[in-house]
């Protein structure tokens, strides 16, 4: 077994999210660190015990930054007047889908919360 020196303050700098940046995932930081996820999870793990780890600072900034990155690109913007603009014209969640380049699980929810689709009803 390897013993890796790793700098708590700017370990849990990187997890909690401290100095207004994002927090980061374990593969972020293993990343950023140059160790293996393990390492950082067993480091993380030892400055819990300790008491040095704030687990509720780490979820108020994630809620405030809107979470963990997910990977992929991001969502095309979906807005209500493009959608009704579409929808008086189409009347199919499939055409509107590939109007809008959206995917049509997002155009059915949209339409249910605007009151304009059925759950069930076909399209």
């Amino acid at each position: 077994m390897r013993i890796v020196a790793v700098n708590p303050l700017e370990l849990l700098t990187w997890w909690e999210g401290r100095g207004g940046r994002r927090p980061l995932s374990l593969r972020e930081i293993a990343r950023k660190l140059g160790l293996s996820e393990a390492t950082v999870r067993h480091r993380l793990r030892a400055l819990r015990a300790a008491g040095q780890v704030d687990d509720t600072t780490r979820a108020q900034a994630l809620a405030t930054r809107g979470g963990l990155r997910r990977g992929g690109r991001p969502a095309n913007p979906l807005t209500d007047a493009d959608l009704l603009a579409v929808w008086s014209k189409a009347r199919s969640v499939s055409a509107v889908a590939r109007h809008l380049q959206v995917s049509r699980g997002r155009v059915r929810a949209r339409l249910r919360e605007l009151g304009l689709h059925q759950p069930g009803s076909a399209g």
